[in-house]
């Protein structure tokens, strides 16, 4: 009996508040005698569970910037131990009449999942989401904004943990960073999660947990014509929860452009202007009552690149090109909660106009060539539903998902100085997918386990080209702390442009086109690794079956680039974080290692690196990446390096923050393509200095960080 007693575990909870009962994200450390045998940090609310803690007595130390510690004495007897509410005192020291934000930490790592506060990371505060991942761990973002984790272009992207009928980099583009909450990342996700993406990315926005009325305000200015305004409404009265926001922004990244292209025979050399430009804003509502949730959006969404580009050499000319594309989505969600039952509905749609042209011309600017593309897509819907069970040890579920997108493109030529219709196509996409899924978990003293299995059923029709899959997909996690272990199988599906059967001009000398009897591309994944309260460290490998990769044909002067299934690939790689918070000061470093391999009729290899790195200091934030050159299927990507520095000044209610990115003016995107005769070199620079300035106002603000004045006697010492 005394040994049953001894191997008892228990869970230990509670809340932090201020003396005003606003929620603190504050740390917490659990301590046995004089050793910390556990720690972490409470949630947005204030909440914190110390989960599967062996029976006997402890010290709970409870941390916040700008207040007092406090220690409680704890002796867990029984499954759970609620020590309920717990009050921290602000600490009344004076740092002349200024007033400091208690910060909670930029990124937390927690097991196969990351946790990112864009509202902590200055530097990015004032631009999209695209450029708040671009520093965060194992994180990679292109010229084009094509987006990589660990190598891997296969992600899901989810916004309040339900999906998007936007392309990943054009949903980022459209989402202000002040608008996020948070962004959680999970790296290997089980079986529970719908099995389309190696990773998953989901960006929860933010809304009202205050019991009264409250609002945030913000605006924003920058150079090179950067501006915005958003603003977020709550209220919450008992099991009403209420939040609206609304947001206006104009992203503009305008820069330069160098290339060298070498062609049978042909040496060309060009040089010019381009740039890239959002225009995102819409309206969000969200409402819980009870065991109801609700939430309905409508936005509009823009992307646009240009660029004129003058050309000498063998052939002499100047190309003004000009791509835009945009429309309205929407999307509406009902959820309902019964006991350990949820029931949830999701629909979105979205439409789309796209127009690109380009035009060469002449020293007299007379028109030599040109052509012009347009799609318009009336209609691209998504359903989901789904139904899940969970109880303590047991998670099973069903979920069902039907994607439709008609499309209709228009090929023109130039001729006698306008655009005549070459030709049409109408594209039609469909894809209905049905998943059930079961999952087990159970745990040991320190010894934590899950297996789980999913099981889908997929099919898919592009204008009479149809596929169907019924694939098995299972995981396992498993952990003994701090150390764990994990593995899943994943599929990517290919995206609608990849089937589509019909070539479109990208520039003058290059074209696209998909291929309708593309197959999936199945992943094994694996990842082990370990996590303490500083340091964060994993192994993983990944191995991908049906790789797709673009491949290329020459007719006359054309290149036309098309996707294939040309093998199986391998990924492995390591990665290393180091977390450290002490007082004013916080230091997020990380190392990211890793090594592709393709085999097809060969086997070709990429190996590089990234440094990333963001130190705060009180009122300063300064944000440093490196990214090694690299090698790809076609050519070499050029080490890119930059450093990014953020300031924020409190006063009251008001919040001045002023960002510099690239500071010392060294961030390009330089990339080289060799293959089948081609040979180009281009690099891409954005103008410079990009700065930008944001005040934020906050009344009983969302989720708001807590103010403590501080002495500089303290400070000092």
């Amino acid at each position: 009996m005394l040994i049953l007693i001894l191997n008892q575990m228990g869970n230990i909870k509670g809340s932090v508040y201020d003396e005003n009962q606003n929620p603190l994200y504050c740390a917490y450390s659990l301590i046995k005698d004089t050793t910390t045998i556990l720690g972490g940090y409470c949630d947005e609310n204030g909440n914190f569970v110390i989960s599967k803690v062996k029976y006997g007595d402890y010290k709970l130390k409870i941390e916040f910037l700008g207040y007092e510690s406090k220690i409680i004495d704890v002796k867990l007897d029984k499954e759970v131990l609620d020590l309920g509410k717990i009050t921290l005192k602000a600490e009344g020291i004076r740092l002349k009449e200024q007033q400091v934000i208690a910060q909670p930490p930029i990124i937390t790592y927690e097991q196969g999942k990351r946790v990112i506060k864009p509202s902590e990371n200055v530097v990015n505060l004032g631009g999209t989401a695209i450029d708040v991942i671009r520093n965060v761990p194992g994180i990679s973002v292109d010229q084009n904004d094509n987006i990589q984790i660990r190598g891997s272009s296969n992600i899901t992207l989810l916004i309040n943990s339900r999906p998007t009928t936007l392309e990943v980099s054009e949903a980022l583009r459209q989402i202000p960073a002040s608008q996020i909450d948070r962004i959680e990342i999970i790296t290997n996700p089980s079986a529970r999660y719908e099995a389309e993406g190696n990773i998953i990315m989901n960006i929860i926005l933010k809304q009202s947990q205050r019991e009264q009325l409250n609002y945030s305000f913000n605006i924003r200015a920058g150079t090179y014509n950067n501006y915005g305004i958003n603003f977020l409404l709550g209220n919450s009265v008992k099991t009403l929860k209420f939040s609206l926001s609304a947001y206006y922004n104009m992203f503009n990244f305008p820069g330069e452009i160098n290339a060298e292209r070498t062609y049978s025979g042909f040496e060309l050399y060009s040089n010019g202007s381009g740039g890239r430009q959002t225009n995102p804003y819409g309206i969000r509502i969200n409402v819980d009552y009870g065991n109801f949730s609700f939430e309905s959006s409508i936005n509009h969404w823009s992307f646009n690149m240009y660029s004129n580009v003058k050309t000498i050499g063998s052939q002499n000319y100047i190309t003004e090109f000009d791509s835009k594309r945009g429309g309205l989505y929407s999307s509406i969600f009902l959820g309902y909660k019964w006991k350990l039952v949820n029931l949830g509905a999701f629909y979105s749609i979205r439409n789309m106009n796209a127009n690109t042209y380009n035009l060469d011309r002449d020293s007299l600017n007379n028109v030599l060539s040109g052509y012009k593309t347009t799609e318009k897509t009336p209609l691209h819907g998504y359903l989901r539903f789904n139904v899940d069970f969970e109880s303590k040890n047991l998670s099973l579920g069903y979920l069902g998902s039907y994607v439709n997108s008609k499309e209709d493109d228009y090929f023109y030529n130039y001729s006698q100085n306008n655009f005549y219709l070459g030709d049409s196509i109408r594209l039609s996409f469909e894809r209905l997918n049905n998943g059930i899924y079961s999952t087990y978990r159970n745990s040991y003293e320190k010894f934590n386990y899950e297996f789980g299995l999913r099981l889908e059923h997929t099919k898919r029709n592009i204008i009479g080209y149809e596929k169907e899959y019924l694939d098995p997909f299972p995981s396992f996690n498993i952990s003994y702390k701090p150390y764990f272990f994990n593995y899943s199988r994943r599929v990517q599906h290919p995206r609608p442009w990849e089937l589509e059967p019909v070539e479109v001009n990208l520039d003058k000398l290059t074209k696209r086109r998909g291929n309708p009897n593309l197959n999936p591309v199945y992943t094994h994944s694996f990842e082990a690794g370990f996590q303490s309260t500083y340091i964060t460290a994993d192994v993983y490998y990944r191995k991908e079956e049906n790789t797709i990769e673009s491949l290329i044909e020459r007719r006359d002067s054309i290149t036309i680039m098309f996707p294939e299934n040309i093998g199986f690939s391998e990924f492995y790689g390591a990665e290393i974080a180091l977390n450290y918070r002490k007082k004013f000061f916080e230091m997020n470093t990380s190392l990211n290692t890793y090594n592709y391999n393709v085999y097809s009729n060969s086997k070709r290899s990429s190996f590089s690196y990234e440094i990333k790195s963001s130190i705060r200091i009180l009122f300063l934030q300064i944000s440093g990446v490196y990214n090694s050159p690299k090698i790809t299927s076609t050519g070499k990507i050029y080490e890119n390096y930059y450093v990014d520095i953020g300031l924020r000044f409190p006063y009251k209610e008001f919040i001045f923050i002023l960002n510099f990115n690239d500071v010392f003016k060294t961030s390009q995107f330089k990339s080289e393509f060799n293959n089948n005769g081609i040979y180009q070199v281009q690099t891409m620079k954005r103008n410079w200095p990009s700065i930008q300035f944001m005040t934020i106002y906050n009344f009983q603000s969302f989720r708001k960080l807590q103010r403590k004045p501080i002495e500089m006697e303290e400070f000092e010492n």
